[in-house]
């Protein structure tokens, strides 16, 4: 017969038992929400204004090289590098002495022989004188004024003038030498205008067309002011069909001298642009399936990776065509720590 004690001692057991029981089973954690990710965003617009870059360099609007069209020894070069001379100036001239008795003789046989033609025109009416000694002295006639003509071509070929205003940007040779007509002398740039050319893809050139108007003008180191450019030329790249080479040309500055070779940057500013936006460069990200950009939900606040497509990069940052729409808000900060369908918070500018 069991004692009370021992019943006691039992039902003690049995609730250890039980409440060790009780603590060995998983105990089921209080659910919690992961927190929201504040992140600084930026709506997006449409750019009516549009400004890009471009690196161009200074050249002169025509350059040449300068050379006689004879062989002859030089006997003045009053030009240095660097000095200005205006059109019909002489840049150099060969001793001439020989093409002057050239000359002389040449003249003189043209004379014997227009003198002695119509002497025979004279003849021949009256059958003094046969149509082929006629034939002959009209022949030689035309032979002497043809040499005459060419001696004083030799005689202008002696002196070397600028066939416009412009700039000696170098001097080859010095006084006194020996010259052929392959020597070159003198190196002769038109400096009225300059021009830049400039390489631009086509599809920008061709998203400008749709801008009221295009601003260009040139930015060189050293000048506080910029200087106006207007288009001269366009071709397409023989490196790439893709491509534009754009030939600018802009006036010289009146205070000092401008020199060829000297870099550039070209601004070019389209108002009233119909598309595209830009934004920053590290808001656009790219994988294996193009560029794309983080848009937050105007209601839920869920993010969209977002496809884009770009068209170029500029100062101002990357230039979106599509895929975004005016007043959509895109992630600016902390991009590449954000996933797809993730809940953001927008912070507060």
């Amino acid at each position: 017969m069991r004692t009370p004690q021992t019943y006691k001692n039992g039902l003690t057991t049995l609730i250890v038992a039980l409440s060790l029981f009780g603590c060995s089973k998983d105990e089921v954690p209080e659910a919690t929400s992961a927190p929201i990710k504040p992140v600084k965003t930026l709506v997006v617009n449409q750019q009516q204004q549009q400004v890009r870059y471009f690196t161009g360099i200074l050249e002169a609007n025509k350059t040449i090289d300068m050379n006689f069209r004879i062989q002859g020894e030089l006997t003045d070069l009053p030009i240095k590098s660097g000095q200005k001379v205006e059109k019909g100036q002489l840049l150099a001239q060969l001793d001439s002495s020989q093409q002057l008795i050239n000359k002389k003789s040449s003249e003189a046989s043209l004379k014997q022989a227009k003198a002695e033609y119509e002497r025979a025109l004279s003849l021949i009416n009256k059958k003094a004188i046969s149509q082929a000694n006629l034939d002959a002295l009209e022949s030689q006639y035309i032979s002497s004024q043809a040499a005459f003509e060419q001696s004083v071509k030799d005689v202008e070929y002696t002196s070397l003038l600028a066939p416009f205003s412009g700039v000696v940007s170098h001097r080859y040779i010095d006084n006194f030498s020996k010259v052929t007509s392959s020597t070159k002398i003198l190196t002769l740039q038109d400096v009225e205008q300059y021009k830049i050319t400039i390489t631009v893809p086509q599809s920008q050139f061709v998203q400008t067309q749709t801008a009221d108007a295009v601003k260009l003008s040139a930015e060189i180191e050293g000048f506080a002011q910029s200087f106006p450019l207007k288009v001269d030329e366009l071709s397409v790249s023989q490196q790439s069909s893709q491509q534009l080479h754009v030939t600018l040309v802009m006036q010289p500055p009146s205070e000092r001298r401008l020199f060829t070779g000297t870099s550039v940057k070209v601004k070019a500013e389209a108002f009233g642009l119909s598309n595209g936006m830009v934004l920053p460069s590290h808001t656009v990200l790219s994988d294996g399936n193009g560029h794309y950009v983080f848009v937050v939900h105007p209601t839920t606040h869920l993010l969209e990776k977002r496809t884009v497509r770009v068209d170029g990069v500029s100062e101002q940052g990357i230039n979106i065509v599509e895929g975004l729409s005016n007043g959509e808000r895109v992630v600016i900060a902390g991009v590449s720590q954000v996933h797809d369908g993730q809940q953001v918070r927008v912070e507060a500018k």
